[in-house]
């Protein structure tokens, strides 16, 4: 059998798996991202071998940039614009501090070297909010909270992903090891990613503006995550920013001005299949990595849950410093809610994608992978099922 049989053969299996999780998802009525990691940490011990590797390339040009539109994509402009104090500084300087002291609690309890901290931090640094937001639904959570989470995990989704890319390429490419230049290279492309984005944005809102055919204009979203991503990647921009700005101008200028009701009806149904076949892609994938490439499990698990101890006390000291901050501005919001944001900072698929697309030679590779999978596994599993009662006391 070729090669590309065999890649078929194993999204076909992989697809097959995420398809009968679904189905067993609406019987049981809890979150498909819950199932789904579910499922991947049983097939880590299931007697099937699977050897599907996304590259780092393939991560960042295939994976990401449509789970970072498809947010994007939902998030109302308005809202945004009313609470951007809080969410801008949880995705960013939160980012960077929550970053900070993952790495340096690591480098002290686990005695792991700071920078592979700091490049463990960034990597998990980004939320994901689904499992969160079908909570809220189902309890009638105001929609502000909704618009914080929401709007917090769509900024520090990038945040994370281009500091992970600048420490990576520190720690294992031979960037240079400086401060400054990190930070200078960081401030670059995210600012610059934005103005693409921007410029992509405006220019696919006004193509759709002069259109009526629901297909066509998917076609022109599509055209508009990818180009969008590689128009800011040819010019050393951040790609993902370069989605998520063009993401909110078409959901919100496009959605408004220039696309009929079932145009929009079916760009959004066309990228959540989109979003849901990469998440089944992914969860189940991180089982079959560590079942082929990691060996003894049990060796990595209380390291894994200090891990998690650690990444849940610096998701804390970053929120609470937020909400005193804001306290004191007009876009305060009530302390309860604090609580719910530190519980419901819950980590999902941009974590897993970023140590998949490494290289399968970085030495730390295994280690990444079964720390990341613990996370998650608390994240979605723990967090997302004790949330419910959580948010109805402090909403």
């Amino acid at each position: 059998m070729s090669e590309t049989a065999l890649v078929l053969e194993d999204l076909l299996l992989i697809l097959s798996v995420a398809s009968l999780v679904a189905i067993l998802v609406k019987r049981i009525h809890v979150p498909y991202t819950t199932a789904l990691v579910l499922m991947g940490v049983a097939v880590s011990f299931l007697p099937v071998e699977l050897d599907l590797h996304l590259s780092k390339d393939l991560v960042l040009l295939i994976v990401l940039p449509p789970l970072l539109f498809q947010g994007a994509l939902h998030m109302e402009l308005d809202s945004l614009k009313k609470n951007i104090v809080p969410i801008a500084t949880m995705a960013v300087p939160g980012l960077l501090v929550a970053t900070f002291l993952v790495g340096t609690m690591l480098h002290f309890t686990l005695e792991m070297p700071w920078l592979k901290g700091l490049l463990f931090g960034a990597m998990v640094a980004a939320t994901d909010p689904i499992s969160v937001l079908a909570i809220f639904r189902d309890v009638g959570a105001p929609k502000r909270l909704k618009t914080l989470m929401e709007g917090e995990s769509l900024f520090n989704d990038g945040t994370s992903v281009v500091l992970f890319g600048a420490l990576f390429a520190v720690l294992y490419e031979g960037a240079e090891p400086s401060v400054t230049a990190v930070a200078g290279d960081f401030l670059k492309v995210c600012l610059g990613g934005g103005v693409v984005g921007l410029a992509f944005g405006f220019l696919c809102y006004r193509l759709m503006k002069g259109l009526n055919d629901h297909l066509l204009e998917v076609t022109l979203t599509v055209v508009l995550v990818f180009g969008s991503f590689l128009a800011a990647e040819t010019f050393h921009l951040s790609g993902v920013i370069a989605v998520v700005v063009a993401g909110l101008i078409v959901g919100n200028y496009g959605k408004l001005f220039s696309m009929s009701e079932q145009t929009t009806a079916t760009i959004d149904n066309f990228w959540e299949v989109i979003d849901f076949l990469i998440n089944a892609i992914l969860f189940l994938l991180i089982g079959f990595e560590m079942k082929a490439y990691v060996g003894d499990l049990s060796s990595y698990l209380l390291p894994g849950i200090l891990i998690v101890g650690i990444v849940l006390i610096a998701r804390a000291l970053t929120v609470y410093p937020v909400y005193l901050m804001t306290s004191r501005t007009g876009q305060a919001f009530p302390f309860g809610w604090a609580h719910i944001m530190v519980w419901g900072g819950l980590k999902g698929s941009i974590p897993i994608a970023l140590v998949l697309g490494m290289p399968r030679d970085v030495p730390f590779r295994a280690e990444f992978l079964v720390f990341t999978a613990i996370l998650v596994f608390f994240s979605l599993v723990v967090q997302s099922l004790t949330m419910k009662p959580l948010v109805k006391a402090y909403q």
